[in-house]
């Protein structure tokens, strides 16, 4: 690797099928990008609305992270895997981040979307639990810190959950099966062995994903613009308390619609000295200045933890020439 091209590089990579009677397959999409992408820079109140009142499924947002990151972890390790193997591995990992981010990001506004958040956290805690009882953890700064982060994305908030199923009593049978929670991802992703299920026509389509490169610095910027558009309608709703539901609404969609654009710009990795890590570098800024603002703590908490995690991306995606970033958060989470 030369220091020639350092933002964008890499060719697309064509999947039209060879032969055959199968259709070709279409390109993978972005998931952060894709609920949104009708919307600009500039929505009306309508869209806002829209935004805030439409909600994903949590919980298949959730097992799609998982099947990603479980897919990730089953391609082969190694010095001879191909170029186009890493990319393939660096393409899921940006998928099911990507995934984590929709589910920490979006409010808990049912018992549902809370078992989907308590799920995936879960799944993606950072396993520094495993102590014997008798010695005490020998837990880093960095470490406490990202345990933290992650426990404050996935927050469900003051929603009270109550208890999961209850335990088989004597006579009950079933065992096998018998559900340890309302929503296991466990249970709900299928688990798989042996060699990894993508071949070389998915592998050339996750490859050509991580080529569909966003523009890091216009994410930044939408991020800028949707804040502005948050924080303006809820001074007016403060101003005009009998029309304000409409507008607080509103703001809240505008707030999700900026916290999603900031986490796709907190997940795709940056080349050094290139546009795109000074977007990142503005993206921190921006976001320790939403400390002292009125954001849920579990939005800001949520990309202040994709930024850390992204960080085992980056050194998939290019080792030592991609940008990695270890910021001195303001500790308002």
């Amino acid at each position: 690797m030369t220091n020639n091209n350092q933002d964008r590089d890499l060719t697309p990579v064509t999947t039209d099928h060879q032969g055959g009677g199968d259709r070709p397959l279409g390109p993978i999409r972005d998931p952060l990008a894709e609920p949104t992408r009708c919307i600009g820079n500039d929505p009306s109140l309508a869209e806002l609305i829209a935004v805030r009142d439409h909600a994903p499924d949590l919980k298949v947002v959730a097992r799609e992270a998982k099947r990603c990151n479980d897919e990730a972890d089953r391609l082969p390790l190694g010095l001879e895997r191909t170029y186009e193997e890493r990319m393939a591995e660096v393409g899921l990992q940006i998928v099911g981040l990507s995934c984590a981010a929709i589910v920490a990001i979006w409010p808990t506004d049912t018992l549902e979307d809370a078992d989907a958040k308590r799920a995936l956290a879960r799944e993606t805690q950072p396993h520094y639990e495993d102590t014997d009882f008798a010695m005490a953890p020998l837990l880093s700064i960095e470490d406490a810190a990202r345990i933290r982060l992650h426990r404050a994305a996935f927050d469900v908030g003051a929603l009270v959950v109550p208890p999961g199923p209850p335990g088989p009593v004597p006579s009950d049978r079933g065992l096998a099966t018998w559900p340890l929670s309302r929503f296991d991802l466990v249970d709900a992703v299928p688990l798989a062995g042996g060699p990894p299920s993508l071949d070389a026509r998915s592998i050339a389509r996750w490859k050509a994903f991580v080529d569909a490169y966003p523009d890091l610095t216009a994410l930044v910027d939408r991020f800028s613009a949707m804040i502005a558009i948050a924080d303006r309608l809820t001074v007016m709703a403060d101003h005009n308390e009998p029309d304000s539901a409409a507008m607080r609404r509103a703001a809240e969609g505008a707030r999700i619609l900026a916290y999603l654009a900031a986490a796709r710009a907190a997940i795709w990795p940056s080349m050094l000295h290139s546009a795109d890590a000074q977007a990142k570098l503005r993206l921190v800024a921006l976001i320790n200045d939403r400390a002292c603002r009125h954001d849920p703590l579990h939005m800001q908490a949520a990309i202040r933890h994709l930024v850390s995690e992204a960080n085992f991306i980056a050194r998939r995606f290019r080792f030592g020439a991609t940008l990695e970033l270890n910021p001195q958060w303001l500790p308002i989470v």
